[in-house]
């Protein structure tokens, strides 16, 4: 039939632009999720403080700036997913992978403390800066904290201990290990984890591992799983290094229990 294949081409191509805007929103909704969270929580307690007697201001003050801060964060995150997904170019800043560990740790605090979880930080000395997006990288640690947390809150006979090493890896490029105690994914499943859509999670989209793998390869990375031993899971990127930068120092590791 005359002009069949152009039509058939058309067709997948439609097809393609509905899977990755289906991708795109579900991607939206699952980042802005946190930030919006906070946004409501926030609010709540502002207007508990105003209604105070007497208000207590300054607390209603530090709240207001709570949610513009989580509101500011929700828009960066819709923007730079649109960019991510329509194939622009991302920013280039040279980025610490130890200095966005500890502020990934800082944004999921409450979280981690609720849980009871042990963060142990493992952070090489010297460790070199890459070249990226700051803010989705923070987004991929973000994510894999939130998921090491949530695997280990079934664990009631053991600690629950969270673990985020950095180190320099050969060939010019550095290496982030998330790991976890939890009880571990099924072995079967390692790689699907990453599938848009797979999810273990009751009520969950499927979407946050596959963003974060989408996010890596944009920065010219690999993310993978490996299971832990005795038990967990170890989630870890490699990022390449950029030629001739500086390097910067850092503390070598830190233990802290958030309680």
């Amino acid at each position: 039939m005359p002009g069949g294949g152009g039509e058939r081409q058309r067709r997948i191509e439609r097809a393609n632009r509905a899977v990755t805007m289906g991708r795109l929103s579900a991607s939206i909704a699952h980042e802005v999720n946190q930030p919006l969270s906070g946004i409501i929580t926030n609010a709540s307690t502002c207007l508990r403080l105003l209604a105070a007697d007497p208000p207590d201001i300054a607390g209603a003050a530090e709240t207001a700036r709570r949610m513009i801060r989580d509101a500011e964060r929700a828009s960066d995150i819709i923007r730079r997913l649109r960019a991510l997904f329509s194939k622009a170019r991302i920013a280039s800043e040279l980025v610490d992978l130890n200095e966005v560990s500890r502020e990934a740790i800082s944004l999921s605090l409450r979280e981690l403390q609720s849980g009871r979880v042990i963060v142990r930080l493992e952070f090489a000395d010297d460790l070199p800066s890459v070249e990226g997006d700051h803010l989705q990288l923070q987004e991929v640690l973000l994510n894999l904290i939130r998921n090491a947390a949530d695997a280990m809150s079934s664990v009631e006979d053991g600690p629950r201990r969270l673990a985020i090493r950095t180190v320099k890896a050969e060939p010019d490029s550095v290496l982030v290990a998330v790991q976890d105690s939890g009880p571990g994914p099924d072995p079967a499943n390692l790689e699907r984890l990453f599938d848009a859509f797979f999810t273990t999670k009751p009520g969950g989209l499927g979407m946050g591992l596959a963003v974060c793998r989408t996010i890596i390869e944009a920065h010219g990375g690999k993310l993978w799983a490996t299971m832990a031993v005795p038990h967990g899971a170890i989630f870890q990127f490699s990022l390449p290094v950029k030629a001739g930068q500086p390097r910067r120092s850092s503390p070598r590791s830190t233990n802290r229990r958030e309680k």
